[in-house]
């Protein structure tokens, strides 16, 4: 459905986000298939330091929560795919991890986070029982043994508390995609342990980026030490003149995460991620965005990292 089109009544409202290109039929991979074999091929002679990197995130990933974690990512009014990231973190996550995560939609835009994720059925968290989590499986999507997905009325403050808040226990990291004008996300926002802004790789996202830093310093470090930013080329360099090193550099000096995310022709797709076909710089950085996200929800803010790909 297009974001033009009316939605189904008493359903959630259908945000007015760019609508993505009609997916194809097949599914296309990010990497050309030269690429990935020679990628398959080189991998036992990786360098010691590429070895000792992708272990010591791996072992971020994992790191336990003594409660249930609450992330949240929005697109800070940019149109930036935030469901899209969200699915990818997501799954990074659940991957690693040996607790359960879900993952929550409430931007109310298509491809929705249950298309995003490849579920069946989306769930819905309007009239979740929370009984036990048997009685919360009812109500949601599930993709896989560790990774669950529902969606939430953004507009509807009040399904925090009533539906998210008393089911999250049953999670070790619970994700919510969100709108940046939802009373949802305002509800969620108040609690997060950790907050993702994904904004479009643009001079204008940029400078919504920096308004938004300037005004959690009015707050104090804390708040933008618990900020992961993700710069997501989504539409493969929309703005020529976005010069990605200098505003890497300012939103560092906040104290907040960056990382660049790389277009993904896989993803630009609009239909399900697939962990097979997204690219391997795809792959880097969303374990990157979800470490750092876990990091600042679970211990505080580590010294922050601005990350691009092909280097810091």
């Amino acid at each position: 459905m297009n974001a033009s089109q009316t939605h189904t009544p008493g359903a959630p409202p259908v945000h007015a986000y760019p609508a993505p290109p009609d997916a194809p039929s097949r599914p296309v991979a990010a990497d050309g298939w030269a690429r990935r074999v020679g990628r398959t091929v080189l991998r036992p002679f990786r360098p010691v330091d590429a070895v000792a990197e992708a272990i010591e995130l791996g072992r971020r990933l994992q790191r336990p929560t003594s409660t249930g974690r609450r992330i949240l990512v929005d697109d800070l009014g940019t149109g930036a795919d935030a469901a899209a990231v969200t699915a990818l973190v997501a799954r990074a996550l659940a991957h690693f991890r040996h607790d359960r995560v879900l993952a929550v939609d409430a931007t109310g835009r298509e491809p929705s986070m249950a298309d995003r994720l490849g579920a069946a059925e989306p769930g819905d968290l309007d009239g979740v029982d929370s009984t036990g989590f048997e009685s919360v499986c009812g109500s949601l999507g599930e993709v896989n043994e560790g990774l669950w997905t529902v969606r939430a009325d953004p507009e509807r403050a009040d399904a925090y508390s009533a539906g998210l808040l008393p089911i999250s226990r049953f999670f070790g990291v619970t994700l919510v995609a969100g709108r940046d004008d939802g009373a949802f996300s305002a509800a969620v926002g108040a609690g997060a342990h950790s907050r993702v802004r994904v904004v479009r790789a643009t001079r204008e996202s940029a400078l919504r980026v920096g308004r938004e830093l300037d005004s959690l310093a009015g707050r104090g470090r804390g708040e933008a030490e618990r900020t992961v930013v993700v710069v997501f080329d989504e539409q493969r360099r929309e703005d020529p003149e976005f010069d990605v090193a200098r505003t890497v550099r300012i939103i560092s000096e906040s104290g907040a995460a960056v990382v660049v995310l790389p277009h993904d022709r896989h993803v630009a797709q609009g239909a399900a991620v697939l962990p097979r076909l997204i690219g391997e710089a795809t792959h880097r950085m969303v374990q990157l965005v979800a470490a750092e996200a876990l990091g600042r929800a679970v211990g505080g803010a580590p010294p922050a990292r601005a990350r691009t790909e092909g280097g810091e």
